[in-house]
């Protein structure tokens, strides 16, 4: 099975920004900040999640998207484009790099990004260990 791995390294109390590992390649990661959890306001706890690919999310707004299995106390947490944290009910939002938009830290190029995945993970499932921040 394919495996990637998300290093949590930019922890503040607006967002969380990370760097996705996989197959050689690095891509950016936003979260919303540590909230104990809580769905759709917290990004998810760390640890390993199996993730298997979506043609279609379920309520059909993101299409070839991520979507992360057994995520304790939560669902449908899914990889999808964005590019501030007010894109994200919790979903972890893909991008190229860092930078700022309206002044709200960011992942820019996302639309790139998921492409860029997508094709690299080849549409198929992996297992993604999230290190740092909070543990459930």
């Amino acid at each position: 099975m394919l495996q990637a791995y998300l290093i949590r390294d930019d922890i503040g109390p607006d967002c969380i920004r990370g760097m996705l590992y996989a197959e050689g390649e690095l891509f950016h990661v936003l979260e919303r900040p540590w909230l104990n959890n809580k769905p759709n306001q917290s990004c998810i706890c760390a640890g390993r999640y199996e993730v298997d690919f979506l043609a279609r999310s379920g309520s059909g707004k993101y299409r070839d998207v991520y979507w992360l299995q057994d995520v304790p106390g939560r669902s449908g947490i899914l990889i999808h484009k964005g590019n501030i944290v007010a894109h994200s009910t919790g979903c972890l939002i893909l991008g190229k790099r860092r930078g700022k938009l309206g002044g709200q830290r960011a992942v820019l190029n996302s639309h790139t990004a998921m492409q860029e995945f997508v094709e690299l993970m080849n549409k198929q499932a992996f297992s993604l260990q999230i290190l740092g921040s909070q543990s459930c």
